[in-house]
């Protein structure tokens, strides 16, 4: 680990010292390692830290920081966090993370590591590699009075994209609104776009439709939405730019002529609302895949760009233990790099359980990203992942994770560098320290 993360990994892990009562008193009868630890893993993981002013919410700072789950809905896990109760008004809620994970891959091709996640430059020449990398080290903080939530999360991360700083404000808006009163929301600020769903069960490693399709503002976007009775209705106004990831306009101009839907209907099979299906889609008008030049990091490509939308489609079943999800997202015209249209399929399955009575999810995830035609060798890329993740404590959580990358498509000059012949294998494990 470099020198630089000493001091902010020691600061996070100080504050969740102070913060959870790792001692007992001489009077405790918390007299085995095992016992403070069953007593740790019955708290809620909320505390005061000045009376009525400044708390700490677990489950809702957990949700807000996590990049696998709810990835495109931020404002809307809010909303819901203040309906259940969980915010209290005239509140700031504090929340931090750190994620850092252990990599382990191997490659039958010299220098070429398909794993998603990552980007060329972080990976070495060779058919081996292990490194250690600091994920994210995150620090976010609430603000809710009645009818406004403000958010603004910060965050020092080593998977940065090329050219950017690797301490970012990643994320700040202000969203107006109160589902238990009124159903409707306006949402202003730099933010996930809503469009499709994009999770992905395996704790570490997204899918392909989230490595080709998740939007991400880089401007002050506009996004007004309707949440009542399983309905999830959104609209966003974003600025003619280049974004983050996919997001794109072909004039680079200031206006706000890009635009996304998004929409998703839950049915509930049960009072609790525990068991479910939710059938989502969504619609995107500015891609990346729109010019001959695939300017996948941030760039401005060729000027023969043109609008060039997206279209999503999901579904989620959620049963007492199960969660089965698939999602394709496809653009509407061809890519003209490749003279194809790009497509990303995911199909996913989880198994909620219990470790030593904490909880435990087994997932296994397989996931396809095309931008070619069958023959072509920049075609498709494959990948399967089986995953675990066991929540030690509230604040703890460790994960594992064995994959299998099929195929090397860049998606820059993706015609050019792809070789459809590596097969890479990957062990990937980490822990995620949360408050």
């Amino acid at each position: 680990m470099k020198k630089a993360h000493i001091i902010p990994l020691c600061a996070i892990t100080c504050v969740l010292m102070f913060m959870c009562p790792f001692s007992a008193s001489a009077n405790d009868d918390l007299t085995t390692p095992f016992s403070k630890w069953a007593e740790l893993s019955k708290t809620d993981g909320n505390y005061t830290i000045i009376p009525d002013f400044v708390e700490t919410n677990l489950s809702t700072s957990k949700e807000m920081m996590e990049r696998q789950n709810n990835v495109s809905n931020k404002a809307v896990v809010l909303l819901n966090a203040r309906k259940d109760g969980k915010l209290k008004p005239y509140r700031v809620y504090v929340g931090g993370r750190f994620a850092g994970s252990h990599i382990l891959e191997k490659t039958n091709t010299d220098g070429k590591f398909p794993i998603l996640s990552r980007f060329p430059n972080q990976h070495v020449s060779g058919t081996s590699d292990s490194y250690s990398v600091v994920n994210d080290i995150t620090t976010h903080a609430t603000v809710t009075i009645p009818w406004l939530t403000g958010f603004a999360q910060g965050e020092y991360t080593e998977v940065e994209y090329p050219g950017q700083e690797d301490i970012q404000l990643r994320k700040y808006f202000i969203t107006i609104g109160d589902l238990e009163k009124f159903p409707l929301y306006a949402t202003i600020g730099k933010k996930s776009v809503n469009f499709g769903n994009f999770s992905s069960y395996a704790p570490f490693t997204h899918t392909h439709s989230a490595h080709y399709f998740w939007a991400q503002s880089d401007e002050p976007l506009l996004e007004v939405g309707f949440v009542k009775n399983g309905t999830m209705l959104a609209a966003s106004l974003i600025k003619n730019d280049r974004g983050l990831r996919v997001l794109n306009s072909p004039d680079n101009d200031d206006k706000y002529e890009n635009f996304a839907v998004n929409a998703s209907q839950t049915f509930t099979f049960d009072k609790d609302g525990k068991e479910k299906i939710t059938l989502g889609a969504g619609f995107l008008r500015g891609s990346i895949y729109d010019s001959a030049l695939a300017h996948h990091p941030p760039a401005i490509g060729f000027n023969d760009r043109d609008w060039n939308e997206l279209v999503n489609a999901n579904i989620e079943l959620t049963m007492h233990k199960v969660d089965l999800m698939a999602e394709y997202t496809q653009t509407i015209e061809e890519w003209p790099a490749t003279d194809s249209h790009v497509r990303a399929l995911s199909v996913q399955g989880r198994y909620n359980d219990t470790i030593a009575s904490r909880p435990v999810k087994y997932s296994l995830s397989y996931s396809r990203g095309e931008q070619g035609e069958s023959g072509d060798e920049w075609y498709k890329m494959e990948q399967g992942i089986a995953g675990i993740e066991w929540d030690v404590l509230p604040h703890l959580s460790v994960s594992a994770e064995y994959m299998v990358n099929a195929d090397f498509v860049p998606l820059i000059l993706p015609t050019i560098t792809a070789d459809d012949g590596v097969v890479s294998h990957t062990g990937v494990a980490g822990v995620k320290i949360s408050f």
